[in-house]
């Protein structure tokens, strides 16, 4: 299979090594040669976190062999199955890739992109075939989360879905196919829903951003990895789900606009490379934080196939 990634940022290495570890050739691309080196660097970094926790595919021996580097998308694209659109998210710059995309491809190939919320109608607004355009959603980073959503634009053929979701499972991937399109798609409509509540008891001085992130590291999420939501009101009995709900839900925070973000964005507090957000950053704290997550990821997949294997030999 001839797979093909665009984009060097954070998603487009750790997806292309994710692709070239289970067996396909895969094509990065990126605008400027100069993004090559980071990307290769960030493939490494991807291959020694799995390898070292011995979670690599069977298929992954010669996988460095599979994976080239390109600056050319189209003629990359030329011969590609199945493409992934892996770059910033701004609806002209993928509009613009994905006509091109369209124009260079073979007909037969699937393009999906990866964003984490826009419409697959407004990236494929310009393609003349927007029946093989879709969204493939990996979580980040790629290489190590199991969930993909795979998610259909009005015109996106049932086949096409049907192919990309054997892809995905092909990948080891769990592969969460939607029933229609929507803005956040699943994973950011309920991460941004637990965001903007967090965001509020911070702005109204319930709790300090530590204590808020503490409560939800050291007890909402510990129980997520076993029980979703609708299967924790499940468990806890809809009739007092429903009672909380009654006095909870009008207290909730109901924000249309993120005014708080954006008085800290004018301040010059935006987050970890401005070095303050919610918290105060360095590139170290920052690198620390984000292998301290990947580490956690990597102590569930290992529970998750130790569970598979007792099953299997049971």
């Amino acid at each position: 299979m001839q797979t093909l990634v665009i984009g060097s940022g954070t998603m487009g290495p750790s997806l292309a090594l994710c692709l070239a570890l289970t067996g396909h050739n895969t094509v990065l691309v990126a605008r400027r040669s100069e993004a090559l080196a980071s990307a290769e660097g960030a493939i490494e970094i991807g291959y020694r976190e799995l390898a070292d926790a011995e979670l690599l595919p069977a298929a992954a021996d010669g996988w460095r062999g599979r994976l080239s580097f390109a600056t050319d998308m189209a003629e990359a694209a030329r011969n590609a199955d199945f493409a992934f659109e892996a770059i910033a998210e701004d609806a002209e710059a993928k509009q613009a890739l994905f006509t091109a995309l369209d124009d260079a491809a073979p007909p037969q190939a699937i393009l999906a992109s990866t964003t984490s919320g826009m419409l697959v109608d407004v990236i494929a607004r310009h393609c003349a075939g927007k029946n093989r355009v879709a969204v493939a959603h990996f979580a980040n980073p790629p290489h190590l989360m199991p969930a993909v959503e795979v998610v259909p634009g009005s015109a996106t053929d049932g086949a096409v879905m049907d192919r990309l979701c054997a892809f995905v499972h092909g990948l080891g991937k769990e592969a969460i196919r939607l029933k229609r399109d929507l803005p956040g798609h699943l994973f950011n409509r309920l991460q941004f829903a637990l965001m903007r509540e967090a965001f509020a008891l911070v702005r109204t001085g319930a709790a300090d951003a530590e204590d808020v992130d503490k409560v939800v590291k050291n007890g909402y999420s510990l129980r997520l990895a076993a029980e979703g939501p609708l299967k924790k009101a499940d468990l806890a009995g809809l009739p007092l789900v429903a009672s909380v709900a009654q006095y909870l839900y009008p207290d909730l925070d109901t924000s249309q606009t993120p005014e708080d973000l954006r008085n800290m964005i004018q301040n010059g507090n935006s987050g970890a490379e401005a070095g303050r957000g919610f918290y105060d950053w360095t590139p170290e704290r920052g690198a620390a934080v984000t292998a301290e997550r990947n580490q956690e990821v990597i102590r569930h997949l290992k529970r998750l196939r130790a569970g598979r294997d007792k099953l299997e030999n049971e």
